[in-house]
């Protein structure tokens, strides 16, 4: 199975490179799987726009008004007074009402979006006002199931990191003993903070 393989990884590397605290959290963990979205592309990255430097619990509050108004959005005449009053900034309304508009968006599938390269992936949601960097690696993480994403500018990893490896700086090269597994280390950081 994939997470536990992960899992395996993880720790070899911990104790490789002689990462005590992460081993040590590592070994009091269970497996963690990365759980793929079942919503269609748009309405997962209007998820990620909503989600956007909010937390976790404010993210789902806030997702659960306003993903019957992405989901029918051709029912609403006024679809940004809407999105507002689910609890949306202007902003984040416009964005997500770009995300519905885009017509090459909707027409993807998750299977098109398997075929791409990354750069090309990437090209293609960063066209949309919203999407950056995070966004990306967020879709490429629980969207396609991508298992070496490490978003490097999260909060939550640059938290994480400064718990788990605080004579490291944080940077791309400090992380590349753990490919391919860089997602799974990142829901392992990302757990360690709750």
């Amino acid at each position: 199975m994939e997470s536990e393989k992960a899992y395996r990884s993880l720790l070899k590397v911990s104790k490789e490179k002689e990462f005590e605290k992460l081993g040590k959290y590592l070994q009091q963990s269970k497996c963690i799987e990365i759980n793929l979205s079942s919503l269609p592309l748009v309405e997962y990255l209007a998820s990620v726009v909503v989600s956007q430097q909010l937390s976790t619990k404010a993210a789902k509050t806030i997702w659960s008004r306003v993903h019957p108004i992405v989901k029918s959005y051709k029912d609403y005449e006024n679809l940004e007074s809407a999105l507002r009053e689910a609890g949306l900034s202007t902003s984040k309304a416009n964005y997500v009402i770009g995300l519905i508009n885009n017509s090459h968006l909707q027409s993807l599938h998750r299977a098109d979006l398997l075929k791409m390269s990354n750069i090309e992936f990437e090209k293609i949601l960063i066209a949309n006002k919203g999407i950056g960097p995070w966004s990306v690696n967020m879709t490429r993480m629980f969207y396609l199931g991508d298992t070496d994403v490490l978003p490097i500018n999260d909060l939550g990893i640059k938290y994480a990191h400064k718990q788990f490896f605080p004579e490291h700086e944080l940077d791309e090269q400090f992380y590349k003993p753990f490919r391919p597994w860089r997602s799974y280390l990142s829901l392992f950081m990302w757990k360690s903070l709750s």
